[in-house]
């Protein structure tokens, strides 16, 4: 089956790829016809109605990742292309990502080397104290397996309380991993120290967290995004972290990525940036293409593909 690969992936995937497949062609920019593609593997690499029409013998869409915003899903559908992603391939890779964000923040870990790098008249200077992360309140917005894993992990290591908002999940799985459940989002903003949204990029999730959710969060909270830009208004949280209305924030997403250095909120010294980093670990990378090859394996051989959505 032949297959494009138009991102990047692992040297131990594409090598992977190659004994697996028939024909692996993966330098995207030497692509100058996408007419004999039959399965496609893609990180960020947009596939619209219009690209996947320039590919008429197209059977199967394999994302290298979770997320499949970069994919017009109705449209392949339509054409009976499989589609299918990675789901559980980069889960502790941005778990431990959203958990470094969060000490990062809250004992300004970033900010500390910082004025190092500018020069320090005296150790511990009040300006850079934290607080402990011990018997404070974890909100979770989302409880997919990212979500679930940054939970249990501080639940466990740091004796975090962790309560979820999502309307999607009952409260007896909450109870289940010790997580206590709560009904709206404004209760889980008002309540907790540390906030980690889990959630995919839809319409009901664009802007999910803007100027009104940041106004009922702690003075003393932090925000941390991991799963996709456009679910966290960035000129609101500007606005919020300039005029100290939080603690901090850190977002390793954004609506335009990679995000420009002259975006607002790196002029904020209570703000860390990550350029989607969260899977960009050799381990989850090398598990994402094998899976992702591995759903174009079964597909070829008249399989039911395991991740097909």
């Amino acid at each position: 089956m032949k297959t494009y690969i138009f991102d990047p992936i692992s040297d131990q995937a594409l090598e992977y790829a190659q004994k697996n497949l028939d024909i692996v062609t993966w330098d995207s920019d030497k692509i100058r016809s996408y007419a004999e593609a039959e399965a496609v593997i893609v990180r960020t690499f947009k596939m619209s109605p219009e690209i996947i029409d320039q590919m008429p013998k197209l059977k199967i869409i394999a994302k290298h990742g979770v997320g499949v915003d970069n994919i017009d899903i109705p449209y392949a559908k339509n054409k009976n292309i499989v589609v299918t992603n990675t789901p559980e391939a980069n889960m502790n890779s941005v778990a431990e990502l959203a958990i470094g964000l969060v000490f990062s923040c809250v004992r300004k870990i970033t900010q500390s080397h910082l004025a190092a790098l500018d020069g320090l008249e005296k150790n511990s200077p009040m300006y850079l104290s934290g607080y402990e992360l011990a018997g404070k309140t974890l909100g979770l917005i989302g409880l997919g397996k990212i979500g679930m894993s940054v939970g249990k992990k501080l639940r466990d290591a740091f004796a975090v309380n962790v309560i979820v908002y999502d309307p999607f999940t009952a409260a007896e799985q909450c109870s289940s991993l010790g997580f206590v459940k709560v009904a709206t989002l404004e209760e889980l903003c008002r309540t907790s120290d540390i906030i980690s949204v889990s959630v995919p990029l839809t319409e009901k999730t664009k802007n999910m967290i803007s100027a009104q959710e940041l106004s009922w969060m702690k003075e003393t909270a932090v925000l941390v995004n991991t799963s996709r830009g456009g679910i966290v208004s960035e000129d609101d949280l500007y606005e919020a972290l300039k005029s100290n209305k939080l603690f901090g924030a850190a977002l390793d997403v954004f609506v335009e990525e990679p995000i420009k250095i002259d975006h607002p909120l790196l002029t904020c010294d209570n703000f860390i940036a990550t350029p989607h980093n969260g899977a960009n670990t050799a381990d989850a990378l090398i598990r994402m293409g094998i899976g992702a090859v591995d759903e174009i394996v079964r597909v070829k051989n008249g399989d039911e593909a395991h991740s097909r959505l």
